[in-house]
């Protein structure tokens, strides 16, 4: 099963400019084209949980960026990556080849998340942990984002997420019948049990995040 539901592009035509060292600004774009969830993980960013606040990571270490004298600007589109602030911290600035254009060095580096290959190297288990597919996929789940010690952090937003999901599928379904119709009252009993799903997840995940 994949990481994330969609998988994430980066638009061509900006918005705003690469220059300077406020890549901030890019973020409303970054959030639209990574789909408002994180590009590592997949979270989905609307919670409202600030320890799944999420940021900008530099694919390429912003770190490694200012010391190398890189000439990727602070701003380059290409290397901002919507994320969760558990991934960004988890990240920080590994960067195992020490190379602004290798990516991979032995068994150990990152694939680009807007990559069709980042979905090749994990995967999403059946109960929603993120496990590796290779021996790359191994070193970022157990190095480089510790997906490996948030298993029943992930699989508890990505249920969160998949009752989201459902519930927002059904009410676009209500949408399009007359409120007087069977249809309208039979779509509207589907939504009582997704309803308190949704708000026994939110519990378990507020009780996880707060215990």
């Amino acid at each position: 099963m994949s990481v994330r539901e969609i998988q994430p592009v980066r638009r061509g035509d900006l918005s705003k400019s690469e220059k300077g060292k406020n890549y901030s600004k890019h973020k409303p774009d970054l959030q639209e084209d990574f789909n408002y969830c994180c590009g590592y993980c997949g979270s989905f960013d609307g919670f409202g949980y600030t320890k799944t606040y999420f940021e900008i990571d530099h694919f390429v270490p912003k770190d490694f960026l200012i010391k190398s004298n890189s000439q990727i600007g602070l701003s380059k589109y290409s290397n901002l990556v919507y994320s969760c602030r558990f991934c960004n911290n988890s990240k920080t600035d590994y960067w195992p080849s020490q190379s602004e254009t290798i990516y991979i060095k032995g068994e150990e580096g990152f694939i680009e998340p807007c990559h069709i290959d980042y979905e090749k190297h994990i995967h999403r288990t059946n109960e929603g942990a993120i496990m590796w597919s290779s021996s790359i996929g191994k070193w970022m789940v157990t190095t480089a984002f510790k997906f490996d010690e948030r298993i029943e952090e992930i699989k508890l937003l990505w249920k969160y997420n998949k009752t989201r999901v459902a519930i927002e599928k059904i009410i676009d379904e209500l949408n399009s019948y007359p409120e007087d119709s069977n249809e309208y009252r039979e779509t509207k009993n589907n939504l009582a049990p997704l309803f308190e799903k949704h708000y026994f997840l939110q519990k378990e995940l507020g009780s996880f995040y707060n215990g």
